[in-house]
């Protein structure tokens, strides 16, 4: 009982610490690669953020849950019919990405004095932070709220807070994370692993983050 009042605070105190963290960057106009690319030591303050991340939902609960540590370090291969979900939500996933940044492209017209030097350090911290972040929501948050009541209103609990730390983001992001966090939650529980949460949400971001440091950075030259 004690274990589990201490990881709640831990769970508690992580989420609000990166709330106020993505509260600070939405002032600073620093929220999203976007804007950071665009912004005078954007993408270092980006970097930053996503670090703090990695540190506040990866680091410190692989470390005291070891009971977790499962669903990172295993990955078996689950049933067909989940198999065929799953690439099917990966190449839709993919899909509205890529339509996504097309448009959002085509309505920027601004370049960004960042470089492909920048790039491979923030895709590699950006990644890492999405497989925390998977850890965090998709595992941690999940499972401790499995421990207290049912899975659907565990999933609906996790599909809201994770709702909630989008709130800085457009509209449509925050409406898209509802059914997005609802499939995700699913997929962990299905397949007792992170990792096909953390491909699904590492091909909606790849396809638009790749595609938008491009646009704004590397493809200057032919603007």
């Amino acid at each position: 009982m004690e274990n589990s009042l201490i990881i709640w605070v831990l769970i508690i105190s992580s989420f609000v610490t990166y709330f106020i963290i993505s509260m600070v960057y939405k002032k600073l106009g620093v929220h999203n690669l976007q804007s950071a690319l665009l912004t005078s030591n954007g993408l270092r303050l980006l970097n930053l953020k996503h670090i703090l991340g990695i540190i506040l939902f990866g680091v410190v609960f692989y470390s005291i849950i070891p009971d977790l540590r499962i669903l990172v370090n295993i990955i078996v291969i689950p049933r067909l019919p989940i198999l065929l979900s799953f690439l099917a939500i990966l190449f839709l996933s993919s899909y509205v990405s890529y339509l996504s940044v097309k448009n959002n492209v085509f309505k920027n017209s601004q370049i960004s004095n960042y470089g492909i030097s920048n790039a491979w350090g923030y895709f590699i911290i950006r990644f890492t932070f999405l497989f925390c972040y998977e850890f965090f929501f998709r595992g941690v948050l999940l499972y401790s709220f499995i421990e207290l009541v049912s899975l659907h209103l565990a999933i609906v609990y996790c599909t809201i807070l994770y709702v909630l730390i989008h709130i800085f983001d457009s509209r449509k992001e925050i409406l898209g994370a509802i059914p997005f966090g609802i499939i995700l939650c699913l997929f962990t529980y299905l397949t007792s692993s992170v990792w096909y949460a953390f491909f699904i949400h590492m091909a909606l971001s790849a396809v638009y983050e790749i595609s938008m440091f491009y646009s704004l950075t590397l493809n200057k030259s032919t603007s």
